[in-house]
């Protein structure tokens, strides 16, 4: 099996987490759990739910995370918009896992972009007439802001409003998982956000990172999270090549099979 004897350490929230780790251990692969993203409600709904408020002047809808999907349909029912009100919308989904989420609410998806990212959706949209369009985008407090730039240079209109937010890990399981990391107990990290990236960073600076084994490689889910896992100075060994999990799981395994 292409992943014997080998520790993956898995920085997804838990509950995105259950397909992942099947996966590595049915390839022989051994998973260690150390959410980097745990989603809360936003600090305030004020934002989201003026948009509510004037929903139906809205002509599209874009998600680029599954939670975003999650949170943004809670808050709508909250506030009585039933999911058949939204039928009428356009909607565009970052890819599979999100799209999903969207048509399980019982909406029809639009497009999703060839790459699964908010950089592959910026590019579908260039190929798209959306002068005077208007956009909500429920999405999360750490979400790029390159899509909404690039539909802005377009001359769409578009409302962002964060519907929930990331917070870090546990620390004390950190802690424990970081010491197995110095160890050289594991032999790769994944990263399957930009956001699980960022607080990886903040709960171990590069100081700390730089005691970890050399061994240790890290792997990504596709370009979006490389250039942002860059960004924080950290070197990426793995790239997936399809942006989803069994797509991150695939490009370890090709790695260690060179």
């Amino acid at each position: 099996m292409g992943l014997e004897n080998k520790t993956i350490l898995i920085t997804r929230q838990r509950e995105q987490s259950v397909e992942f780790i099947a996966e590595i251990e049915k390839r022989g692969g051994k998973a260690i759990l150390l959410p980097m993203i745990n989603i809360q409600d936003p600090d305030s709904w004020d934002e989201c739910d003026r948009a509510l408020q004037h929903i139906r002047t809205y002509g599209a809808l874009i998600f680029t995370s599954a939670n975003s999907v999650e949170k943004f349909f809670q808050r709508c029912l909250l506030k009585s918009i039933e999911p058949v009100v939204l039928r009428r919308y356009d909607v565009y989904a970052v890819g599979e896992k999100t799209k999903q989420a969207v048509e399980e609410r019982g909406l029809s998806v639009r497009a999703i972009p060839d790459e699964f990212s908010s950089t592959g959706l910026a590019e579908y949209f260039k190929t798209k007439n959306v002068r005077g369009r208007r956009f909500l985008y429920p999405r999360g407090d750490l979400g790029k802001s390159d899509l909404i730039k690039s539909l802005v240079q377009q001359g769409a209109n578009v409302d962002p409003v964060v519907v929930y937010k990331n917070t870090g890990p546990d620390e004390v399981d950190a802690e424990i998982v970081y010491r197995r990391l110095v160890a050289g107990e594991v032999d790769v990290i994944t990263f399957a956000s930009p956001s699980a990236a960022t607080n990886f960073v903040r709960l171990f600076p590069l100081e700390r990172m730089a005691l970890m084994d050399k061994r240790t490689k890290i792997a990504v889910i596709g370009p979006t999270t490389e250039e942002a896992v860059k960004n924080l100075g950290v070197r990426v060994d793995i790239v997936a090549r399809r942006s989803t999990i069994e797509g991150l799981i695939n490009a370890i395994e090709e790695y260690y099979a060179q």
